[in-house]
């Protein structure tokens, strides 16, 4: 029996975790993937993508200037090998730049079937960045919750990979839970299943995430993932608006998922 528990970790405030999945490498899709999709995204991107070979799916530096007005600080899950066989290596001067600014980097698995592939992935981002990571989300989220103790195993302290109820906000979604050694942060609010599962129309957004602050008060973490690739996108363009509500709020703090690993665990990683 898996309990999500409701630590207030000696604070009034409700933490916000923010993440990001980079899904793809930094040239993107290619233009026929986005052409595709051309209704996700503004004719003015479009233009720029057809005209320039614009890749709008590549928004780090985005979510860092939006993120850096209001001084919060976020985890990015990056893939060590992506699905055009880009390595994880073109993404390392950025992948450096984020924690030297203080931003957190995750794994963000490809395959977590078994332990050597777990361990080979979480090596290769910890040889690219120079330094130990802590925390993984498993791409796709395919994963089970009798599976997370490989993660563990694997030496991860904390994961993000589990959603109880994608149609809904959901309380199950909130706060945070144990299996065997791996601390479990439910995905409270994924832009994706915001837009298909839920569908929550763009003018919507804001409503939806002052549910889930109102729904998550009591087990004290509320987990938000935004892809980076979502934020020119129609709905996905209102992460800004997102961070404008969260640093309006008096009683929310918004931190990284290791600084909320920190919080439960008394300050030991």
């Amino acid at each position: 029996m898996y309990i999500i528990t409701s630590k207030t970790c000696g604070d009034k405030y409700i933490k916000i975790i923010l993440t990001h999945d980079v899904d793809w490498p930094p040239q993107g899709p290619g233009i026929d993937h986005i052409l595709a999709r051309r209704d996700r995204f503004s004719e003015e991107i479009i233009l720029k993508t057809i005209r320039e070979g614009y890749n709008p799916y590549f928004g780090i530096s985005d979510m860092m200037d939006l993120e850096e007005k209001y001084g919060f600080r976020s985890t990015f899950f990056f893939r060590c090998k992506y699905d055009d066989g880009t390595l994880v290596d073109t993404y390392e001067e950025i992948l450096k730049g984020l924690v030297k600014s203080g931003w957190e980097i995750g794994v963000h698995i490809n395959n977590a079937n078994n332990l050597s592939t777990i361990l080979w992935e979480k090596n290769v981002i910890e040889n690219v960045l120079g330094a130990k990571v802590y925390g993984s989300r498993v791409h796709n989220l395919k994963i089970k919750i009798d599976d997370l103790p490989l993660l563990h195993q694997a030496g991860f302290k904390y994961d993000s990979s589990i959603i109880f109820n994608k149609y809904d906000i959901d309380v199950r979604n909130t706060g945070y839970f144990d299996v065997k050694g791996i601390v479990e942060f439910p995905i409270t609010i994924m832009d994706a299943y915001l837009f298909t599962y839920m569908n929550v129309t763009e003018d919507k957004v804001i409503d939806c995430i002052s549910r889930a602050l109102n729904i998550g008060a009591k087990s004290k973490f509320i987990t938000i993932l935004w892809h980076d690739c979502s934020i020119k996108m129609k709905g996905g363009r209102m992460y800004s608006k997102i961070l404008e509500l969260l640093h309006s709020r008096d009683h929310l703090k918004v931190v990284r998922m290791i600084d909320a690993y920190k919080m439960i665990l008394g300050g030991v990683i």
